[in-house]
C-alpha cells in the first residue's frame, strides 16, 4: 500500500521509527530498500528523583520531546533533499513499565511518570506478599510475572494509593492508563479531540493485568489489584495500523507498529525461531528466550511473556525472559559517584567518547561507561574484587526486592581499574544465572550454544569478549546499536505491506562480529562459585533484624567456653582416652 503515492526517491519508501523512553527520546528514519538510517535526531530527557529510589519523569516533557525528535528527524530529510512524502509508516518502540496516568478529558498528567526501575513500590509489594503470604509467584501462572516493584500494576496501585485526586479521577471515569507507548500514540493521534487510547501485546504483557494465554485484560486480576477495566488501553497486535498522526509534518502518517524495546530487539535481530536468545545491554541487562507458542513457566526465576504478534490475525510468540535491573548504571553509578575515573593520561579517556564533557554522566551513551584499554592495560586488574550490583534488589532469577549491593575482596592495594573489572564480571555472570536457569525450565530443548546481544554496552568488545568466557557460549553481535528501532521497523513494513519477512531477512539483517570463548569450563566454574557466594550474602543483607542480639566472642560469664566449644567433642573424648590408654602403658614398663 502506498500512502502518498507518486514516485520514490532512489531510497524507495521510508519509515520512521520513534523510540521513547524515561532517559531519552529519538527518531530515526529507515530505508526499507536495505534498512539504511538516513537521519536521526536524539534528545535527552530530565529523569526526576524527589527521593531516594523514586525515578520519574514528565509526561508532557516526554510528549514535547518525541514530538520535537519527530518533527526535527523530518527537517533533515528535507536538508538532505530527500522527500518526507516518501515516508509511508511510523512505528513506536518505548522502554517498557514505566507507568503514565491521565485526565482524558483534559490531555493532563495526573502526576509523574513512575519509572520501571522504581523502588517506592516496595510498600505495596510488601502489602501484596503479605496477602498472598509471601508466595511472590502467586499470580504467575495467570500473568506470567513476579510480584515485584517493576512492573506497571504496582506503581498504578501506588499512585491510586498515595497521590491525591488520582482515586477520584478514577472513579469519575476520567483517569485512562498506559505505559509510555500508549501515551504518544494517544497524543500522536489528537489527546483530547481523537486521541486513540490503545496498546500492544508485548507492552500489555508487562502490566500484571492481562491474560498471557487469551492476550486479553482479565477481570480476576483487575480484582486482585482494585484496578478498574475502564481506565486501561485496548490491547492489539504488535503490527497493524492503529490510527494517523494528527498534526505536524507527518499528518495523515499511520502509525503501524509498537513494541516494547526488548521484544523489539529480539525481533530486530531476527530471533523469530524457537530456541533462538538475544541479550540486550543498556543500563539494564535484558535476555529473551524465544518459545514460540508455547508458554512456558518457569520454575527457577524467569519471567513468561509475549514476544510479539505480527498482525491481528497472527500468531502470538512468547518468550521466557530473564530480567538485570542493573548493568551500564551500575557501571555509571561507580564512574559518577565513587569518581573511579581512568587516568587522565589515558588516550582513550576523553571527549571523543561523548560521556562526562561537562563532568556528568550521558545515559544516552551508556556503552562508553567504561574504558576497554583501561580494563586490559595490566595484569592486576582482576584482584579478586567480587562486585554485586543488587542497588533496587536482585531481580531474576531471585526476585528479592530488599536485597542490596555488596562488594567484596577489597584490599589497600584495590585499584579503580579491578573495581570496573568487577563491574563488568557482574554482568556476565547475571547473565549466566539466567541462562542456567533456561536450561533447568527448558531441558529437553536443544542447549543454547549462540547468544546474539545488542544495546549500548555492547559497542565494547572487551565487555561481548568476556560475555562469551564467563558463558562458553558464541556471542554474536550484529553491527547496529539500535536493534529494537529496526524491529519497530520490521513491523511497521509488515502492517503496510511495504516489507516481508523474507525481503528484511535479505536485505536488512546487518553483518556480524562473532566472538568465541577463550575459556574452558573449570576456569568459569571457579570464578562463577565465588560469585554465587556473594551473591547469597547481598540476598541475606535483610535477614538481620535490628532486635537480633549481637553476640560477641568471650561475651559471658565463662571467658574460656569459646575455646573448648571450639574443640570437636569427638576429638576430645578420643584424645583423652589415648592419653589414658597411653599413660598406663607408660606406667607398666617402668617409666613412671
Amino acid at each position: 500500500m502506498s500512502v502518498n503515492g507518486g514516485h520514490r526517491s532512489k531510497f524507495g519508501s521510508l519509515i520512521g521509527v520513534l523510540y521513547v523512553g524515561h532517559t531519552c527520546c529519538k527518531c530515526l528514519i529507515y530505508s526499507t530498500r536495505n534498512a539504511e538510517v538516513l537521519t536521526c535526531h536524539e534528545s535527552s530527557l530530565e529523569c526526576l528523583s524527589p527521593q531516594s529510589g523514586w525515578v520519574e519523569v514528565d509526561p508532557l516533557a516526554v510528549w514535547e520531546t518525541a514530538r520535537m525528535c519527530l518533527e526535527t528527524a523530518v527537517q533533515n530529510l528535507i536538508i538532505l533533499d530527500i522527500n518526507p512524502h516518501d515516508i509511508v509508516a511510523v512505528g513506536v518502540c518505548n522502554q517498557r513499565e514505566t507507568t503514565v496516568l491521565w485526565d482524558r478529558t483534559t490531555g493532563v498528567p495526573l502526576c509523574n511518570a513512575i519509572g520501571w526501575c522504581d523502588t517506592r513500590t516496595s510498600s505495596v509489594v510488601g502489602s501484596i506478599l503479605q496477602r498472598v503470604r509471601g508466595k511472590k509467584n502467586y499470580l504467575k501462572s495467570v500473568c506470567g510475572l513476579t510480584v515485584s516493584n517493576c512492573f506497571s500494576a504496582v506503581k498504578l496501585r501506588w499512585m491510586m494509593e498515595n497521590i491525591a485526586g488520582v482515586q477520584q479521577a478514577v472513579d469519575d471515569g476520567r483517569a485512562a492508563f498506559g505505559t509510555l507507548d500508549s501515551w504518544i500514540i494517544w497524543m500522536l493521534t489528537g489527546g483530547v479531540e481523537a486521541g486513540i487510547h490503545v496498546t500492544d501485546v508485548t507492552n500489555a504483557s508487562r502490566t500484571m493485568l492481562m491474560n498471557l494465554q487469551r492476550c486479553v485484560w482479565d477481570e480476576r486480576l483487575c480484582r486482585f489489584f482494585r484496578i478498574p477495566s475502564k481506565i486501561l488501553p485496548e490491547i492489539r497486535s504488535s503490527s497493524e495500523v492503529y490510527g494517523y498522526i494528527n498534526d505536524g509534518p507527518l499528518s495523515g502518517i499511520p502509525i503501524a507498529s509498537c513494541l516494547g524495546d526488548q521484544q523489539a530487539a529480539l525481533l530486530g535481530q531476527m530471533c523469530i525461531s524457537a530456541g533462538q536468545a538475544n541479550c540486550t545491554i543498556d543500563e539494564g541487562m535484558f535476555v529473551l528466550f524465544n518459545t514460540a507458542q508455547e508458554i512456558i513457566d518457569s520454575g527457577h526465576g524467569l519471567l513468561s511473556t509475549v514476544a510479539f504478534q505480527l498482525g491481528p490475525r497472527g500468531a502470538v510468540y512468547y518468550a521466557l525472559e530473564g530480567a538485570i535491573a542493573h548493568a551500564g548504571s551500575s557501571i555509571g553509578w561507580l564512574r559518577q559517584t565513587l569518581a573511579l575515573e581512568s587516568p587522565s593520561s589515558d588516550p582513550m579517556n576523553n571527549s571523543a567518547s561523548g560521556l562526562f564533557p561537562d563532568g556528568t554522566a550521558n545515559t544516552q551513551l551508556v556503552a562508553s561507561f567504561c574504558s576497554p584499554k583501561i580494563l586490559t592495560s595490566s595484569s592486576g586488574s582482576r584482584g579478586g574484587v567480587i562486585f554485586v550490583p543488587a542497588f533496587s534488589g536482585y531481580y531474576s532469577p531471585y526476585w528479592r526486592y530488599k536485597a542490596r549491593g555488596m562488594m567484596f575482596g577489597i584490599t589497600l592495594q584495590t585499584t579503580p581499574q579491578q573495581i570496573l573489572h568487577a563491574a563488568h564480571e557482574a554482568i556476565c555472570h547475571q547473565v549466566r544465572e539466567v541462562l542456567d536457569s533456561l536450561a533447568k525450565d527448558c531441558p529437553t530443548w536443544p542447549r543454547l550454544t549462540k547468544l546474539t546481544i545488542g544495546g549500548d554496552l555492547s559497542e565494547q568488545r572487551f565487555l561481548v569478549q568476556m560475555l562469551s568466557d564467563l558463558n562458553g557460549v558464541q556471542v554474536e553481535r550484529p553491527q547496529t546499536t539500535t536493534p529494537a528501532c529496526l524491529g519497530a521497523m520490521l513491523a511497521a513494513g509488515l502492517a503496510t505491506e511495504i516489507l516481508s519477512i523474507d525481503q528484511f531477512r535479505q536485505n536488512c539483517v546487518p553483518p556480524v562480529d562473532v566472538f568465541s570463548t577463550a575459556y574452558n569450563s573449570s576456569q568459569r566454574d571457579m570464578k562463577f562459585r565465588r560469585w554465587k557466594m556473594a551473591v547469597d550474602r547481598c540476598l541475606n543483607f535483610d535477614s538481620v533484624s535490628e532486635n537480633d542480639p549481637v553476640k560477641l566472642i568471650g561475651d559471658g560469664r565463662d571467658p574460656d567456653a569459646f575455646v573448648r566449644c571450639s574443640i570437636p567433642g569427638s576429638v576430645f573424648i578420643v584424645s583423652s582416652f589415648v592419653l589414658i590408654v597411653v599413660a598406663q602403658l607408660m606406667k607398666q614398663n617402668g617409666f613412671a
